[in-house]
């Protein structure tokens, strides 16, 4: 009995796997084809839109100066005070340089004395040439005058014409000598350069001024009759900003006021350290009312120079892989690679391979994939 019982066991299992492959054959469910997902579809369209973003600005004057006094010297007259209004060459310190009067006193004597001595050589220098003169025309009476005589005379000629040479040298020389000691004792007024008010004093009576005596100016003057709207533009709208365009702006000090400005000059060239663009806006500012120094905000139209491509904002994904909209074309999903640029409302401009009328998902996503069947829908 023991053999038969070993036979049939093994046919028995052999059987029971056989039955098990069969019932998972059954239980597999067979291959599926991939979803077709339907979307709603919009189109692109080409837009040339008017926009306004709000940049910050900074007001700074027309001019400003620091005034430096050229020469050392003390301070014997002040003028002007913090807040003084001035007029262009209006005197605002006086200087006392002693040092320079003695050298100015000094180039006027010398000079005086190079004058003295140019006329004492021009009169040598006559005297010779008519002497010389004299000799010639006594020459033409045979053996009255020798010819070694006249040699002399002729050398002593060029000689005093040379002497008045150097002596005419000489005094040009002093006169600019004394030209440049005069110039620096002008320098011992201080002047306005321009209109303007005087926003900060830095010295009193009695102070020793001049070069490498304080870092510090005796005086800023500042013209504020005139603002400078100064603004960075950021590099995304450095082409987009329109020439003689204007501006309104807002201050904190006056936030019930709205004021305007129109575009100046701009620097056609973008600053490294931001990548920004700088404009300048004029400001008419007779009344003072606005002071150089206030923070602004700036709203500023920007306008491209031709249409562009604009879609839903919901119509571009940005996945780790790239930014992409999805265009619909023979019921397949095509990922087209863009990028952003200004946003209009619900519309964002968008730069790639499209053009005005092409279909493209409305709220595109990751999960449409690229080459994948859809059914379309108009909304």
């Amino acid at each position: 009995m023991k053999p038969i019982l070993t036979l049939i066991i093994p046919v028995g299992i052999a059987f029971g796997m056989a039955a098990c492959s069969t019932a998972n054959s059954d239980d597999k469910p067979a291959s599926k084809e991939p979803t077709i997902q339907q979307v709603v579809t919009t189109t692109v369209q080409s837009l040339q839109p008017n926009k306004h973003v709000t940049l910050p600005g900074e007001l700074k004057p027309w001019n400003r100066v620091s005034i430096y006094a050229k020469v050392k010297g003390f301070v014997r007259d002040i003028t002007v005070d913090r807040g003084t209004p001035v007029r262009k060459g209006q005197v605002l310190a006086q200087l006392d340089a002693p040092e320079v009067l003695s050298e100015l006193n000094q180039a006027q004597a010398q000079l005086q004395a190079q004058q003295a001595t140019l006329v004492e050589q021009t009169t040598r220098a006559r005297a010779s040439r008519l002497i010389y003169q004299r000799i010639l025309q006594t020459a033409k009476t045979e053996g009255a005058v020798s010819a070694n005589e006249i040699d002399q005379v002729q050398a002593r000629m060029q000689a005093d014409s040379a002497m008045v040479a150097v002596a005419r040298g000489t005094v040009q020389a002093s006169q600019s000598n004394l030209q440049a000691k005069s110039q620096f004792r002008q320098y011992l007024t201080i002047t306005a350069p321009f209109d303007g008010i005087v926003i900060e004093r830095n010295i009193s009576p009695g102070a020793l001024v001049g070069a490498g005596e304080s870092g510090k100016p005796l005086f800023v003057l500042e013209d504020s009759r005139t603002l400078r709207l100064t603004v960075a533009v950021p590099e995304t709208f450095a082409n987009q900003l329109p020439p003689k365009s204007s501006v309104a702006f807002t201050v904190a000090a006056l936030p019930e006021r709205r004021f305007n400005a129109k575009l100046a000059r701009s620097a056609q060239s973008l600053v490294e350290a931001n990548r920004s663009m700088m404009a300048e806006f004029d400001v008419a500012n007779t009344g003072h009312e606005l002071k150089a120094g206030m923070y602004a905000e700036v709203q500023m139209p920007m306008i491209r120079t031709s249409k562009t491509m604009f879609v839903p904002s919901t119509a571009v994904v940005n996945s780790s892989e790239k930014m992409f909209v999805i265009r619909v074309i023979d019921n397949r999903a095509q990922w087209i690679s863009v990028q952003k640029g200004n946003v209009v409302d619900s519309l964002v401009e968008v730069f790639g391979e499209l053009q005005p009328g092409m279909p493209i998902v409305r709220s595109a996503s990751e999960e449409i994939r690229d080459g994948q069947a859809v059914t379309t829908a108009q909304k």
